[in-house]
């Protein structure tokens, strides 16, 4: 689908102005009407201009919430200069850090919940894009924080309540890209393109070191490079830096305002019209319109594909299938296909299950959504995908938003120190970059050939377990590697990113968007997500009190020396996932490996586990 296609599509639709009502289809049962619609959607090709739209603006969130490591240390030089670590650097204080982190990952969490409870409610279309205002106008505002004049004002508290700001619109793109993406794929491409979608996140945390290594380089001939810190009386410097990391974050506003304009461009999810909204004649004409299918012929022809069993509201219906046929090749290419139909004179209605495509889920309520999570037992699977994402994030946040420590840790010769204000930013986006973003850049990768191959619950189970193994060696080897080889430790930090993306990292968000019924998809999604900020945010409380900030030169020493102990913590987490997920989170994936379509997965345990009694069953028959 290229971009003048995509653009034209509200024009074809006949979306603008008053709707046509006298269109000839009212004849077609709604019965039929719904079954082709997801059919020619589960058939469809891969969905470049969709995974294009949500992974832009997945990419902005990404770059906003990990610039905050590359801006961190560029902010403690223009506003905290005489706040030194025990090289005479500045630094931010360790409590104004710490609830900048706090408060965009507590933001994160709000926006989850709360767009992820709106997009059930009131559509995925009219929330999808607002999340990117408030990023737009959260960034906008952080970079004009200041002191004010003569320190009127407290820049952290500015830089606190902006952050809290972005942090909603981060959160809110998290079920809302996730829930479209899945709601528009074929079944084939769907993990692959919810994979695409997640590698937007390792580029965003890419361009941001990438960027942030360019602008400091640009900015050279205005930083000082004689000094540890920019000189009282140095105006040239404080103003060269303070800019630096106004830019820093200020682009990160050009690719949301790109993704911000395709947005808008999107339909209304055409299983949330179906099982939601319940207006089957819109879906009729959008399916048409935004996959290419064919019109439909009344008197023959498509009338054939649109046949199906008859239900309860189609009683009068003189043709059923015998056989469905999967009409895309492995390829991904459309085939031909052809389905044998006998006729039927008399037909007795018949009582279709959840997983059935002419099967109407019912609508969201308290009673219907008691029944669904607790009646039926499909709390397992929220707890699941919540308690897996917890663990995960605990050390992939952990590790990530705390890499400056880190990388000062495993970089800085304690002997040595650092030379000048320059080279201090220089080596912070550039040592960042090769610790963090290119191990993250080949696992999200190398996920989207694997994701074709392994199911996402086998790869999160593995992933849990490999970093495990990758966490419990880096941390009894810590000591002895950092003294000895730390070009050992960067090799085995660079592997444990490799295996965050090659892994939970991506499948955590994956699960969420597959195995909840649409009435309750993007709300499940989004407890899940929040779930895992809800670890990220732990985390950062743990290692604020683990190393209480205590800037003397001895503490600075067993804190290096002891920081493997954090990695066994994490590794203890990375275990809990493991078991989380063997026992608790459903497989998305028939015994052939292909995805199960969203209607049978929405079934939840009922349906699954009637699914896995026919399996085991022809198993022991054969």
């Amino acid at each position: 689908m290229g971009l003048r296609k995509w653009l034209r599509r509200p024009i074809r639709g006949h979306r603008l102005g008053v709707e046509d009502l006298t269109r000839g289809d009212e004849g077609v049962p709604v019965s039929k009407r719904r079954k082709w619609a997801l059919q020619t959607i589960d058939s469809a090709p891969f969905q470049v201009w969709v995974v294009v739209v949500a992974g832009v603006g997945f990419l902005t969130d990404a770059f906003g919430l990990f610039a905050l490591n590359v801006v961190t240390p560029m902010i403690a030089y223009v506003y905290w200069p005489s706040h030194l670590d025990s090289d005479g650097v500045p630094e931010v204080p360790t409590e104004i850090r710490t609830a900048m982190m706090c408060a965009t990952l507590a933001g994160t969490m709000i926006g989850q919940i709360a767009f992820g409870i709106a997009a059930d409610i009131l559509g995925r279309r009219k929330m999808y894009g607002m999340e990117l205002v408030i990023v737009i106008i959260g960034s906008m505002l952080m970079i004009m924080s200041s002191n004010g004049e003569k320190n009127s004002m407290a820049v952290g508290g500015w830089l606190i309540t902006w952050r809290t700001v972005m942090g909603l619109g981060i959160g809110a793109d998290y079920p809302l890209s996730a829930v479209i993406t899945s709601e528009f794929s074929p079944r084939k491409y769907r993990a692959r393109m919810l994979t695409v979608v997640f590698f937007a996140q390792p580029i965003g945390q890419l361009l941001a070191n990438v960027l942030s290594l360019a602008a400091v380089q640009g900015f050279r001939s205005k930083i000082t490079d004689t000094e540890l810190s920019c000189g009282m009386n140095d105006l040239k410097c404080f103003r060269a830096v303070d800019r630096l990391w106004r830019l820093v974050v200020g682009i990160g506003i050009v690719p949301a305002l790109i993704a911000l304009l395709f947005r808008f461009t999107i339909p209304e999810s055409p299983r949330y019209k179906l099982d939601v909204l319940r207006n089957v004649q819109t879906v009729f004409e959008d399916t048409r319109d935004y996959f290419g299918a064919p019109e439909l012929d009344t008197e023959g022809g498509e009338m054939d594909i649109l046949s199906t069993v008859p239900t309860q509201n189609d009683a009068s219906s003189e043709i059923a299938p015998e056989e469905v046929i999967d009409n895309t090749s492995e390829d991904g290419s459309a085939e031909q296909t052809r389905v044998h139909l006998r006729t039927r004179h008399a037909v007795e209605p018949v009582q279709l299950l959840p997983g059935d495509p002419n099967f109407v889920p019912p609508l969201a309520s308290w009673k219907d959504a008691k029944q669904f999570f607790i009646e039926e037992g499909n709390w397992v699977y929220l707890l699941g995908t919540s308690l897996s994402w917890l663990f995960l994030d605990f050390a992939f946040y952990g590790l990530g938003l705390s890499s400056p420590e880190i990388v000062r840790h495993i970089w800085q010769d304690p002997k040595g120190g650092r030379s000048n204000v320059f080279s201090s930013l220089r080596d912070n986006s550039l040592h960042t970059l090769v610790m963090v973003s290119i191990g993250a850049t080949i696992g999200g990768a190398a996920m989207i050939k694997v994701i074709k191959y392994a199911s996402p619950r086998v790869i999160q189970l593995w992933g849990f377990l490999v970093l495990f193994v990758l966490f419990i060696v880096t941390g009894s080897a810590w000591t002895k590697l950092l003294d000895n080889s730390r070009s050992g430790l960067i090799v085995l930090y660079v592997l444990s990113q490799i295996a965050f993306n090659l892994g939970p990292n991506v499948t955590t968000f994956i699960i969420p968007a597959e195995i909840f019924p649409t009435r309750y998809r993007c709300t499940s999604h989004g407890i899940a997500a929040a779930s895992g900020k809800l670890g990220s945010w732990l985390v950062q409380i743990f290692l604020a009190f683990a190393f209480n900030g205590n800037k003397e030169q001895a503490h600075i020493d067993w804190e290096r020396k002891n920081f493997g102990h954090v990695l066994q913590v994490m590794s203890a987490f990375m275990v809990a996932g493991a078991v989380t997920t063997y026992f608790m989170v459903p497989e998305t994936r028939d015994q052939d490996n292909k995805s199960r379509t969203l209607e049978v997965l929405a079934g939840g345990r009922i349906v699954l586990d009637k699914l896995n009694q026919e399996r085991e069953c022809e198993r022991e028959g054969n």
